[in-house]
């Protein structure tokens, strides 16, 4: 009984486990793939507000704010349930498709100004988000941040990536990444902060600006100086308005809900007034000072710098208001002030046509250097002359004028041709006298240099005898002294010799001596000498009868020293035998 117990206890730990691993494998088991997640919504807990769609609490009943992320997750199916929704992927773009351009056209300039321009390749896109549920604004600004928990539109970006976004709160919006090429800058503008602490800066209206009100001054309107315009001052991080520091080439990820980038061309453009009869509006027409209107065609060249692009955005807008506002404006008005003061025909002469124009761009300069406008030159392309009247007495008019200034002009060439024929006549005869001149001066020049030649000749040759005597006498003395020397060595020499053969014989009689002594007599030295040079195997004797002995000893020395040796053996007495002394017992 008990054994059966046992075996029912085992069987059901093993069967309770086994359940329950089964039921939360295949009962709670939420799987999410890869590029989706899961939105969590809890069927029990307590009711959400009136009008409230998502759980902010914990505890709530409805959609929940967190959710899952790729993988395995186990949630209770009798609490819990779930969406799979696809994750948010904010695109990065493809690098090798991107087209820098560094000059724009005049219909991308327009594309650009309106803010339509897309520049080709796949560039990276950046992702605005919007809370759409949250809790109540507490202020008048649509864009907050996301830790405020507020509802509207998050002041963060959502760059290049993969995020998990619950669809019911947050809504993406994608907008492509700012991009900025090459030539361009790019001028920021805060469209929320606060507002700036500068006030606005009034600048006085210069009179040329105001050229074209003065007709309003005079019936009764402001007069031009009274005028004032008021510039916004640009703002500092955090407020709202027009930064100073600009954006360089490259990529940004800016919000465009929350800051407006304006790009702006840096370099030199160019502008042309055309004196085209279609645009009466555009062509720069004013009275001369002699009555005659004068039409002209103006090219300018203008630019921007890239430390003063803020500044023309904040006070102009674009660059079509720096046109518009400044470059027209006074163009025309310092063609008109200028251009009055100048005759007709001085717009027809070629040298007052160049004053005018250096006058003109002078005064440009001046005027858009002080709207931080850069002008590089201004060019008078074409100037007509007409009368204030139209009709065919003022073109007869207008053509007798032009006629006679140029018989004017050619009068005045003809003078001065025959003037300078005149002065061409003079310095021919001038020449020809300077001519002759230099030909008699040659001619003095070489007799003066053939004398002068001779004189030298004759003074080397003379110098050069007294230098040849110099020398043959300094080698004839030099000579005597080298015989003298000569003869000098030959004594020197001689006695030299003499002394050292004197002085050798010397020191073979002081030998020999000094030998005689150590033997102590000649005649031990003549033995020794004998000794010395004895041989005995050279020695051979022959018998030719009694009386009679011969040897072949080298020479009569040695025969001499072997009779001296007999004769001494024969006189000496024998020498005693030496013996031992007899011992003696102790």
């Amino acid at each position: 009984m008990i054994r059966r117990w046992v075996l029912i206890a085992a069987g059901l730990t093993l069967v309770i486990p086994a359940i329950f691993v089964g039921f939360l494998w295949f009962g709670c088991r939420v799987y999410v793939p890869e590029d989706m997640c899961a939105v969590l919504i809890r069927k029990m807990g307590d009711p959400l507000p009136e009008g409230q769609m998502v759980a902010t609490i914990s505890g709530q009943r409805g959609i929940q704010e967190h959710v899952l992320g790729p993988g395995r997750h186990f949630r209770n199916p009798i609490i819990w349930d779930w969406e799979l929704k696809p994750l948010t992927v904010i695109p990065s773009g493809d690098p090798g498709t991107w087209e820098w351009v560094h000059s724009l056209n005049e219909r991308q300039r327009e594309l650009v100004r309106s803010g339509s321009f897309a520049f080709k390749g796949d560039y990276p896109k950046v992702g605005v988000v919007v809370r759409k549920v949250g809790k109540k604004r507490t202020t008048a600004d649509v864009v907050v941040p996301r830790a405020s928990g507020e509802e509207g539109i998050l002041s963060e970006l959502l760059t290049p990536g993969t995020y998990k976004l619950n669809p019911y709160i947050y809504e993406v919006e994608l907008h492509p990444a700012l991009v900025i090429p090459a030539g361009f800058v790019g001028v920021v503008t805060n469209m929320f902060g606060d507002a700036p602490s500068s006030p606005p800066v009034q600048a006085a209206v210069d009179d040329q600006v105001l050229a074209s009100t003065k007709d309003m001054a005079a019936k009764g309107g402001v007069p031009p100086r009274e005028m004032v315009s008021i510039v916004p001052p640009l703002a500092r991080v955090g407020e709202r308005g027009t930064l100073r520091d600009v954006l360089q080439p490259g990529v940004y990820f800016i919000n465009p809900k929350l800051q407006k980038v304006t790009l702006i061309e840096i370099g030199f453009n160019e502008y042309s007034q055309s004196l085209d009869k279609e645009l009466d509006d555009f062509r720069i027409s004013f009275p001369s000072d002699t009555g005659y209107l004068i039409r002209v065609g103006v090219t300018v060249v203008w630019g921007i710098g890239p430390e003063h692009a803020a500044e023309i955005i904040n006070e102009f807008g674009n660059v079509d208001g720096v046109l518009d506002k400044i470059i027209v404006p006074q163009l025309r008005s310092i063609c008109r002030n200028i251009g009055s003061t100048y005759a007709a025909r001085d717009f027809i002469q070629g040298e007052k046509r160049e004053l005018f124009q250096r006058d003109m761009t002078l005064e440009l300069q001046r005027v858009c250097r002080a709207k931080h406008i850069e002008v590089l030159l201004s060019l008078v392309r074409e100037i007509e002359v007409q009368p204030l009247e139209h009709g065919q007495e003022s073109a007869d008019v207008t053509e007798d004028l032009k006629r006679t200034i140029q018989e004017s002009h050619i009068a005045i060439e003809n003078q001065l041709t025959k003037q300078k024929q005149r002065e061409s006549a003079t310095a021919k005869a001038q020449l020809e006298e300077v001519k002759k001149k230099v030909d008699i001066a040659r001619e003095t020049i070489r007799a003066d240099t053939r004398v002068l030649v001779a004189r030298i000749q004759a003074e080397g040759q003379k110098e050069a005898a007294q230098i040849d005597a110099r020398a043959s006498l300094d080698v004839a003395t030099i000579q005597q002294q080298v015989a003298q020397l000569d003869a000098r060595r030959t004594e020197i020499l001689g006695k030299a010799g003499a002394d050292v053969e004197q002085m050798k014989k010397e020191a073979e009689a002081q030998g020999y001596r000094l030998l005689v002594e150590a033997l102590g007599s000649p005649e031990a030295y003549n033995l020794f000498t004998f000794a010395e040079r004895f041989q005995p195997e050279s020695i051979r004797m022959i018998f030719a009868g009694e009386g009679t002995f011969w040897t072949d000893l080298g020479n009569f020395q040695d025969v001499a020293a072997a009779q001296i040796l007999r004769e001494a053996s024969a006189a000496q007495p024998p020498t005693p035998a030496i013996r031992p002394a007899p011992r003696t017992a102790n």
